[in-house]
């Protein structure tokens, strides 16, 4: 990451043990209603798919598996129901510099639900043809970001898995408990924050944001 720990570049990807990796799922695993494929080869995210009888399934990927296992991406891409990449992926995904444009590309290709994930700046739902945009938790003790994608994916999945069905009020809460999870996640080193809150925390920060995105009727005024 650089200074503004929010941009960074990959000097390296090592597959390690990855590299020959075989997921076989226990039978116990098989019949989960909700998947997420955490980032990781195209070809062994869709061998998982086909072992699991799922109502949603949800991938992450990166710009190492774009621009090097790209059909093999589109076809796990075409199975799943949703996506959770960062900006900068949707672009080289989609091959375009806007992100709505880019978003309606990946739609194109199977998931009709997107989570893009601008740092910082916060995070778009595109679900079908609905958008939502939830603002960063503000966090003025930024320690460090590394992880905070996967947390975020993990309370945006965790929250679906919870609730058991998916619509579009659904998905824009997941969003909100998402955002509240990676706000801890960034305060401190690997899970150390992650492994000091409670289910308390998580609504209080999830009630800050919709705090901050509700509007005031009396801020609104008539356009004629």
């Amino acid at each position: 990451y650089l200074e503004n720990m929010n941009d960074r570049e990959t000097i390296y990807t090592h597959l390690n043990v990855f590299e020959t990796f075989n997921p076989v799922l226990p039978d116990a695993y098989k019949e989960t209603d909700f998947t997420f494929l955490a980032n990781i080869g195209p070809e062994l995210q869709h061998n998982v798919i086909r072992q699991v009888k799922s109502k949603f399934i949800a991938m992450d990927t990166m710009n190492y598996w774009i621009s090097g296992t790209l059909p093999a991406l589109k076809q796990t891409i075409s199975k799943v129901d949703a996506m959770i990449i960062n900006d900068s992926e949707v672009k080289q995904l989609a091959e375009t510099d806007n992100l709505f444009t880019g978003a309606r590309k990946i739609q194109a290709m199977g998931p009709k639900t997107l989570i893009i994930k601008k740092g910082e700046h916060g995070s778009i739902l595109v679900h079908n043809d609905n958008y939502f945009f939830c603002p960063a938790y503000p966090v003025e003790n930024l320690y460090d970001p590394t992880g905070a994608g996967d947390t975020f994916a993990g309370g945006f999945m965790g929250y679906l898995a919870q609730v058991g069905s998916v619509n579009n009020t659904v998905l824009r809460q997941a969003v909100m408990v998402a955002t509240a999870f990676a706000s801890f996640c960034v305060e401190a080193f690997g899970v150390q924050r992650l492994k000091q809150i409670s289910a308390a925390d998580i609504k209080s920060r999830v009630q800050n944001l919709l705090e901050y995105i509700e509007i005031n009727p009396q801020l609104l005024w008539e356009i004629e």
